[in-house]
């Protein structure tokens, strides 16, 4: 934590203690001096130049005030000024001014921000904004009949009212009401703030986690008080339906994505460590058929299925290996689920209680409250942690409990994203899918599409998530663990990576695909290429290619097991399971073991049959070894004769059919303008002339062996051939 930090907390502080001890001056001694000190620091920064220009001079004007005054409860027109000035960040002040711009054009409107970002913050500013000096008859204020904030859970109303108070609003005196949607929705109970006589019709209705206002009783609020301002908060606008909100509100005012403030250093960066996609939970997960009402996983069979000792084990294990001795939350299935996984854990000797909805209040604040005093390491949790609760320390999310929403994924994983000090970023354990279900957390979500009802917060959303496998220590196999990396802190992708989408493989370069999910199966290579990838049976009888390190795929058509014999030949089986050889040099395939030997300077394959030249193998009958000769220029073997040239003759040539001989050379056949022709070519391996007819056979009878000698591969003597 900053210096400047530091003091805005014991400033902070001082505001919470005013609320606390208004009444009773004695106890400012301290509240006092915190507000001194933290008033000096403000001038040190403004001495070194270090604070904002555009607040140089408030502070002047703040602190000529601040010099003079002894007591804390002389302070109130001062922490006004400085609230405004120094506690919002520039993002909430942005997205008031949105909202500002809106309600001059709709009267309900919905404002998305990501979990962590201080929406509770934006609302008691908002709020602050419309009443500083609010009256029953609404005088001076520019919410004439006050404000009542609705939200669906106790910890969430604690929450506003502690936010409320720590802005330092007076709740009696700003005629501000929060409650919850259950008593609300009790049409029989009066609504009146305190000293308030008469009806009570509140000028804005503030809505806390907004994407649950589609529920019915959610509804009465627009009819019980149609002249009201509606504001929606959220950081998920989304339901697993496709029911939109515009029948409620007007529009949807976006913050930045998730991935903006990470980059903004707002929320905390994150590794996300998720189940590999053969493991057999996700298979479980995947034949969950039955829904809640609520349209996700019915929790009975979730818990049927996916709560046993196996399951428990594998989120000790997976804890143990990437979070052990952090602090986090477990999300479980239901309170067995929760109880059996917190009895392994304390088994394993980790500090960890848990809690549901019926842990009486007082022992779930108590557990609450040593959990944030650090007296608890891990807490698990049914569906209590997953709205409104702010614990920034929190070092790790374990998802035991797979879900259909995307809104309670992002609430969950949400959790721990919070910024704190000496926290570097969270770790994110999915053990049920949830990334090939959602996908990272920072993904460019389509809000206003979901808003309007034209795509639902499901799992699936038609997009194809993209789980990047790492290697293990050697770089050679796919990770087939339990638990594998998708994402780490700070990490970009460079380079080839593999990566898995729909149950298939496919091969990344810089974070873009190059080759399409369509392997089965992919292992590493360390031989000078970057993996071997095997189709599937089913369409591809397994066939196997190869990916070079550029990210070329060599296009391979072989099968089977793939053995290297030697540096230059690949052993396999063609489609029908008969063995082939690939020579890795060209490219070229072999229904035997090929041996490589070079004859007259060109390399050749010697096969059983005979000779072939290595670069072309189907080019060239196979020929006897007796029946080659050559000179330092030139090659002859049946009716091709191979001119070398260039400085590397072994790979450096030309084959030629032999049309006809002449005197001292050949007639062969070559291209021209993509016409054929003929060239005439000296023993000597020199172009003489192009021809476009072949001569007269007749005139060109005389052997060419008879005027140039030349070497038998065979004896190694320089000769005539046999009957020439």
């Amino acid at each position: 934590m900053t210096q400047d930090e530091k003091w805005l907390k014991n400033y902070r502080e001082v505001v919470q203690y005013m609320d606390t001890y208004h009444r009773n001056p004695s106890k400012h001694r301290v509240e006092d001096h915190l507000m001194l000190n933290w008033m000096k620091h403000q001038r040190k920064l403004m001495n070194k130049g270090e604070l904002k220009p555009d607040r140089v001079a408030k502070f002047k004007r703040l602190m000529a005030k601040g010099d003079k005054l002894k007591r804390v409860n002389q302070w109130e027109s001062v922490v006004e000024e400085i609230m405004k000035s120094d506690v919002l960040r520039n993002y909430q002040q942005e997205m008031i001014d949105k909202l500002q711009e809106a309600w001059t054009r709709y009267r309900s409107v919905m404002v998305q921000m990501p979990t962590g970002t201080g929406k509770t913050v934006l609302m008691a500013e908002v709020i602050r904004s419309l009443t500083p000096t609010p009256s029953p008859n609404g005088e001076g204020s520019d919410c004439q009949g006050g404000v009542l904030i609705v939200a669906h859970r106790r910890e969430l109303l604690e929450q506003i009212r502690g936010t409320v108070r720590y802005f330092g609003i007076d709740m009696g005196k700003s005629h501000i009401v929060v409650e919850s949607i259950q008593k609300l929705s009790r049409e029989s109970l009066p609504l009146t703030p305190p000293k308030w006589e008469g009806n009570w019709n509140p000028s804005l209705i503030i809505i806390d986690e907004a994407h649950h206002a589609l529920a019915r009783t959610y509804r009465m609020l627009w009819e019980r008080w149609p002249q009201a301002k509606f504001l929606g908060l959220t950081a998920t606008p989304c339901r697993l339906n496709n029911d939109g909100f515009q029948d409620l509100f007007q529009t949807l005012v976006q913050s930045h994505t998730i991935q903006e403030f990470i980059r903004m250093g707002w929320l905390s960066d994150f590794d996300y460590v998720t189940a590999e996609p053969d493991n057999p939970i996700l298979k479980q997960v995947a034949g969950l058929k039955k829904r809640g009402t609520d349209g996700d996983y019915q929790t009975k069979e979730m818990a049927l299925v996916m709560d046993c000792e196996e399951s428990v084990e594998n989120l000790y294990q997976a804890y143990r290996k990437f979070v052990n001795g952090k602090k986090g939350i477990v999300y479980a299935i239901d309170r067995a689920h929760a109880r059996h996984i917190t009895e392994y854990y304390q088994m394993q000797k980790v500090n960890c209680r848990w809690i549901e909805a019926r842990t009486p209040t007082a022992e779930r604040d108590r557990l609450v409250q040593d959990y944030r005093d650090g007296l608890i390491d891990v807490v698990v949790n049914v569906d209590i942690l997953s709205e409104g609760a702010d614990f920034p320390e929190v070092e790790f999310i374990q998802l035991a409990r797979p879900t259909l929403s995307l809104s309670k994924y992002l609430q969950q994983v949400g959790r721990g994203m919070r910024i704190a000090e000496g926290k570097d970023k969270v770790v994110i354990l999915d053990h049920v899918g949830m990334y090939q279900a959602f996908g990272l957390p920072t993904e460019d979500w389509n809000w206003q599409q979901m808003f309007t009802g034209q795509l639902a917060g499901r799992a699936g959303m038609g997009r194809q998530s993209l789980l990047y496998v790492r290697g293990d220590g050697n770089g050679k196999e796919l990770v087939n663990t339990h638990m594998v990396h998708i994402k780490r802190a700070d990490e970009e992708h460079r380079g080839l990576e593999i990566f898995m989408q729909n149950g298939l493989y496919g091969i990344a370069q810089d974070g873009r695909i190059i080759h399409q999910p369509l392997f089965q199966q992919v292992k590493r290579a360390d031989d000078g290429y970057f993996a071997y990838c095997t189709y599937p049976y089913v369409v591809y009888k397994s066939r196997v290619t190869i990916i070079d390190n550029d990210g070329r795929d060599l296009r391979l058509s072989m099968y089977g097991n793939l053995e290297w014999e030697g540096e230059a030949i690949l052993k396999g089986a063609d489609i029908n399971g008969n063995p082939l050889y690939w020579d890795r040099k060209y490219g070229t395939y072999y229904h035997e073991k090929p041996e490589f030997v070079s004859l007259g300077g060109v390399e050749m394959t010697s096969l059983k049959a005979g000779y072939v030249l290595r670069k072309y193998p189907e080019l060239v009958r196979p020929t006897r070894k007796r029946d080659i000769y050559y000179n330092e220029k030139i090659v002859w073997m049946n009716d091709w004769l191979i001119s070398k040239s260039g400085t590397s003759p072994d790979t450096d040539y030309s084959p030629h059919r032999i049309l006809s001989y002449g005197y001292n050379s050949f007639y062969v056949r070559t291209e021209s303008r993509d016409l054929p022709s003929v060239t005439i070519i000296d023993t000597y391996g020199n172009f003489v002339k192009r021809r476009w007819t072949v001569p007269n056979e007749d005139a060109h009878k005389s052997p060419l062996w008879r005027r140039t000698p030349l070497t038998n591969a065979y004896t190694g003597k320089e000769g005539f051939p046999e009957g020439g």
